[in-house]
This record gives C-alpha cells, sequence and structure tokens, in this order.
C-alpha cells in the first residue's frame, strides 16, 4: 500500500534513520550519493571518528575494522579509504554497466 516511496517515507518519519539526496538512486550518480554522504556527515557528524558507506549487500564487521583503523592509523590527518581504478580505460559501450560518455 503506497510503494517504496511511501515506505521509505513513513521508515523515516517513524525512525528518523534515512538520509535522502536530491538526485536519483542508480548506478550513475554513485558519486553524487557518496560526496552527498561526506557532505552530510562533515556538516551533521564532526567529531565522528569514522564515517562508513556499504551496499545493503555487505557485512561490516564494526568492532573489528573500528579496532584496526584506531591502530593503523592513530596520527594520520582525515583519511578517505576506498578503491582506487589505476590506468583503466574508460568504458564507451553503452550498454556497459561502467559506460562512461565522451566528454
Amino acid at each position: 500500500a503506497g510503494g517504496p516511496r511511501w515506505s521509505l517515507a513513513a521508515e523515516s518519519r517513524r525512525f528518523g534513520d534515512l538520509l535522502q539526496g536530491p538526485f536519483a538512486d542508480s548506478y550513475p550518480t554513485l558519486v553524487h550519493k557518496t560526496l552527498f554522504l561526506l557532505r552530510w556527515a562533515a556538516a551533521r557528524c564532526p567529531g565522528a571518528s569514522f564515517v562508513l558507506k556499504a551496499d545493503d549487500d555487505v557485512f561490516v564487521n564494526l568492532p573489528a575494522l573500528t579496532g584496526y583503523l584506531r591502530r593503523a592509523f592513530r596520527s594520520l590527518p582525515p583519511l578517505y579509504l576506498g578503491r582506487v581504478h589505476w590506468r583503466v580505460p574508460a568504458q564507451r559501450d553503452p550498454r556497459h554497466r561502467h559506460h562512461v560518455p565522451p566528454a
């Protein structure tokens, strides 16, 4: 009753645990979602030791991860960890999941 949008709105009203940006949630807008999260966290959680963005199909052992990060990065300035793709040519096939249109 009401569909997914209503369910998300109801979840947000009831628990206040959803953050939604002004863009479609799709693979091409993933960078927007990541930047939106980082800006939101910087503004709303300035004292946070860690911010984690993960997909819903990922299990993260938070105690183990935070323990490792606290030991490994004790004295570093703010740090962003992520996956870096080196020397990967742009995928120009529009049917491909990672399609990048020519500039």
